[in-house]
């Protein structure tokens, strides 16, 4: 029997909803697919996804050296990273909806902004340093807290499918789209097109659809359950606690220890004799196991009850990189697409963690922290890697810190706390 309720509460915009499952399901599928387009027009894809096909084009045409342009993903990268904070505390103030429009066109707005490049260093400075914050203001932070709103016992698999699985397939299409139109219409065009599609697709499917649950929680395939006050925490109160800084550091050291070997991986298997063919195609196997990874894992949380038990989820790395020090070459093949299952699970239960300890009042401003520090940790890792092999004359002598650092990250997850009490 349906019951029409009132307009809910914590949605921007008049709403009515029927308490059905049906429409609960329908509803929240919706949002699912809304966030999953939206992501995969967000600066993981659409940017760095695609910036291997502009790099030479770019370079050659602007007479850059092959390490200018590259400086623009980090730019870009540091101040998302330092800005993440800041726009997940104005997401938790303002709503979702007043952040992340108005960032959708600012960070297309970026993205034309390349297309005027004109050879000027300081220019490309200016305008990577503003997209790392416009492009974090319409990406994982704003969405995750979307998609935390509307699920509940399936919010694992919702989060992996959006933040995991949505980066992964928007690239996998962009990148030949990317190659025909520089093929075709040269690279400042396709910069142009890329913007042209952030607007008039991401803008039109996050104003109509994407929206946050009422304060009444929404499960899939099952009745709505109240959110628990008590568990929102202030962010103050969360980043002095034990749980918060056991997921953070278990979660650095496993990314860290991923980005390095996989930042390393060509000339780390040319050191141990690997083929050229075997080394590409493991690689791709790192990418491409990611999704499968992230959502194994978010299917785990949702149905575990404690969280030590996902610490078989931190130990998926360690067995892969383990495996890849055998003189097997297709050991190595598996251990580095076991190394990106487990690396893409870990990121992708940093939302679910962050939701589920510390409630979702404050979600984006705690999320956006925990994001910065985990981009950090991707920087720093191949940097330290890179100078343990300097220093020890190769990366099988600097081996024993990655295992050492994968084990602490396991034990770590092997402590996590209790979640808190739900009324």
């Amino acid at each position: 029997m349906k019951q029409a309720l009132g307009p809910m509460p914590g949605v921007e915009g008049p709403a009515t909803l029927h308490g059905s499952a049906e429409t609960l399901n329908r509803d929240a599928i919706i949002i699912v697919v809304a966030c999953f387009i939206c992501m995969g027009l967000s600066f993981a894809p659409i940017f760095m996804g695609t910036f291997p096909l502009f790099l030479e084009p770019v370079s050659k045409d602007l007479n850059w050296s092959a390490s200018t342009f590259p400086q623009a993903m980090l730019i870009s990268g540091l101040t998302g990273a330092l800005s993440g904070p800041m726009v997940g505390r104005l997401i938790d103030t303002l709503g979702v909806r007043k952040v992340l429009i108005p960032g959708i066109l600012a960070w297309a707005g970026t993205v034309a902004a390349m297309s005027f490049l004109n050879g000027s260093v300081v220019m490309l400075y200016v305008i990577s340093a503003l997209m790392g914050p416009l492009a974090a203001s319409c990406g994982p932070v704003a969405l995750a807290k979307v998609v935390s709103s509307w699920f509940d016992r399936s919010r694992g698999v919702a989060l992996s499918v959006v933040l995991g699985g949505a980066a992964a397939v928007s690239t996998a299409v962009l990148l030949p789209v990317a190659r025909l139109l520089i093929m075709d219409f040269g690279w400042r065009n396709s910069y142009l097109a890329f913007a042209a599609l952030i607007v008039l697709v991401g803008g039109p499917i996050a104003y109509l659809f994407v929206k946050e649950a009422p304060n009444s929680k929404m499960t899939m395939g099952g009745m709505p359950t109240p959110v628990s006050a008590a568990a929102d925490l202030a962010p103050t109160a969360a980043f002095t606690s034990r749980a918060f800084w056991t997921v953070i550091l278990a979660s650095c050291l496993v990314c860290a220890s991923c980005g390095a070997v996989a930042k390393h991986f060509l000339p780390w298997s040319a050191e141990r004799g690997i083929s050229s063919v075997s080394a590409t195609y493991a690689l791709s196997l790192f990418s491409l196991a990611g999704p499968f990874g992230a959502v194994i894992a978010g299917a785990a949380a949702d149905r575990l009850s404690h969280p030590r038990t996902l610490a078989v989820v931190f130990a998926v790395p360690l067995v892969g990189f383990g495996v890849m020090l055998t003189s097997h070459e297709w050991a190595v093949v598996l251990g580095l697409a076991l190394m990106g299952a487990g690396f893409a699970a870990v990121a992708g239960l940093l939302p679910f963690f962050t939701s589920r300890y510390f409630g979702l009042k404050n979600a984006s401003t705690i999320f956006g922290v925990s994001v910065g520090l985990i981009t950090i940790s991707l920087g720093v890792g191949p940097v330290v890697f890179g100078v343990l092999r300097d220093k020890w004359g190769s990366y099988m002598s600097a081996s024993p810190v990655e295992v050492a650092a994968l084990c602490v990250a396991v034990v770590l997850a092997s402590s996590l706390p209790r979640y808190p009490s739900r009324r």
